[in-house]
């Protein structure tokens, strides 16, 4: 599998794109959420990591089928408009998750769930940010690179690219300007 396959807006997935290594991964959020097994591997190491500090993590969101992400993407702009769906959400066929590859974080404290952006500033997500790149992680849409990503900053959204992360994370670059790099 191309851990490195870059989908976005410009680089869109055909509508029958599922990842052949998808497994469930045993969330605790709900059931049924299904990533590739490489990324759960190394998600589970970072998961076991992260308990020793005390903090919860685990899978909110991961694979979506082109026909989901179509369902999610038109409830966004029918309850909030298209210009906030624009930046919020990938139209089908643009979203990473499609691949597999892209999970969606979330933080348990005190006996309760917390997803998104209430979550932006907690301990376990900035311990999340500064260390992903160990096990293959980078953050997908980070604060500062809206203009590259065409998306808002998602401190919850974390993509599995392999080996490369701790190069992306070193160089402070987004998928995108990787790409474009190494293109040169």
């Amino acid at each position: 599998m191309d851990y490195l396959i870059l989908v976005n807006r410009s680089n869109l997935l055909p509508k029958d794109y599922v990842p052949e290594d998808l497994i469930d991964a045993s969330s605790s959020y709900k059931k049924g959420i299904k990533v590739v097994s490489k990324v759960l591997e190394m998600f589970n190491l970072m998961k076991e990591e992260a308990l020793k500090h005390n903090y919860h993590i685990d899978i909110m969101s991961a694979y979506r089928s082109y026909k989901y992400q179509n369902k999610i993407y038109q409830k966004l702009i029918a309850e909030k408009g298209f210009n906030y769906a624009f930046r919020h959400i990938a139209p089908p066929g643009a979203s990473e998750h499609q691949t597999g590859l892209a999970i969606d974080i979330c933080v348990y404290r005190d006996n309760k769930c917390y997803i998104e952006k209430d979550i932006a500033e907690y301990d376990e997500i900035k311990w999340l940010h500064k260390n992903i790149y160990r096990y293959g992680f980078i953050l997908r849409y980070p604060e500062g690179k809206e203009a590259i990503t065409g998306y808002d900053y998602e401190p919850w959204h974390i993509r599995y690219i392999g080996d490369k992360a701790r190069y992306l994370y070193t160089h402070n670059l987004t998928l995108e300007e990787y790409k474009k790099l190494v293109k040169l």
